[in-house]
């Protein structure tokens, strides 16, 4: 981004959907029968959330950017997509982290809905 695209005066916004797909995964009687389970997970997966939200102010200070963190929680896709409509994006500018082709047929791209939901254009980039 910054080699290619970036120009100066631009803001970057990064945002980060939590990931409780784990959670929604784990049997009902499992949760109810242990509420530290729950708990840990979610003390864990906002651990995790914050790390990536001080990793993106590194950078963007680093770089000496103009930038903010959102963090989005739900769906990633229409959350995403609805960021950049609030934000009055210009561009989104996005990461795939590459599923396999019987995951993303079952589950769905992030990549793919915000491509086609969009009202801006959307550079898709592999890890």
């Amino acid at each position: 981004y910054l080699s290619n695209i970036h120009r100066s005066g631009d803001m970057v916004i990064g945002v980060h959907c939590a990931d409780y797909s784990k959670l929604q995964s784990q049997p009902l009687t499992l949760l109810s029968s242990d509420k530290s389970l729950v708990t840990n997970f979610l003390d864990s997966e906002e651990t995790s959330v914050k790390k990536v939200a001080a990793t993106f102010d590194s950078k963007v200070l680093k770089n000496k950017i103009d930038g903010k963190f959102i963090r989005i929680n739900g769906d990633p896709g229409p959350g995403l997509v609805e960021v950049s409509v609030n934000e009055k994006a210009a561009m989104i500018v996005m990461g795939s982290r590459g599923l396999g082709t019987i995951r993303r047929t079952l589950l769905g791209s992030v990549s793919s809905y915000v491509m086609c939901h969009a009202s801006v254009p959307v550079i898709v980039f592999r890890k």
